[in-house]
């Protein structure tokens, strides 16, 4: 039976819950636009950049943006969010991950994290937990965002390990969308109906346990 030797998280929604800083950083400079941004795309644009996000989200409206102003806004975007983002804390991990990673870490099994947010690093220390990984991924060193699975392929690469022993954890469709282009068992995390997509979903992340995960993985070896 394989053993699982590494782990590839996304973060927003995942590890940390700042999908909300990321819906009201949104809504906030859309709105001189007209622009009422809903809770529901906040949810599945989960996890692909900023311009795409804007670019998106206007095109949902209607309308069609230029170029020098979608630029403008995806800074904006990022502003804002980096205010919210000040008041980050441990107390925006979400449930049961701290214990999760100490498992992980505990049984020598290794851990990247694999989110389209240039911001990744900076949440990961603000809210204590960057104790537990080897790398992030930086966006800007990518070709191309999610859908595409060469964020979680770069994790691999860069942890050294067979896709078909790494697990990879996701919350969006797109990061999702990705990770099953790959060889790595999946699991899809929350309420959105295309988290039923990957091999282990499950509703929240309290779930997520070593024990819990190694079953399921076993199982996956096993099809």
């Amino acid at each position: 039976m394989k053993t699982i030797e590494a782990v590839i998280f996304d973060m927003d929604g995942v590890l940390t819950d700042t999908m909300p800083l990321y819906y009201e950083a949104t809504r906030d400079i859309l709105l001189p636009f007209g622009i009422h941004y809903t809770w529901e795309q906040n949810n599945r644009l989960k996890g692909i950049s900023r311009r795409e996000t804007i670019r998106t989200v206007w095109q949902e409206a209607g309308m069609k943006i230029d170029e020098d102003l979608e630029i403008r806004l995806a800074e904006e975007r990022n502003q804002r969010y980096l205010q919210l983002m000040a008041n980050l804390t441990p107390d925006h991990v979400l449930p049961g991950m701290e214990s999760f990673l100490k498992e992980l870490k505990e049984h020598g099994i290794r851990m990247a994290v694999a989110s389209s947010s240039r911001n990744a690093p900076e949440v990961l220390k603000k809210t204590g937990l960057s104790w537990a990984f080897e790398s992030t991924i930086d966006p800007l060193s990518l070709t191309r965002g999610k859908p595409d699975p060469e964020i979680f392929l770069k994790a691999v690469d860069l942890l050294g390990v067979e896709e078909a022993r790494c697990v990879g954890i996701e919350d969006g469709e797109a990061g999702l969308r990705g990770l099953l282009e790959t060889g790595m068992f999946t699991v899809g995390v929350g309420s959105d109906p295309f988290m039923n997509s990957a091999d282990w979903p499950i509703a929240s992340t309290r779930e997520l346990t070593l024990p819990a995960l190694q079953e399921q993985f076993d199982r996956w070896c096993l099809k």
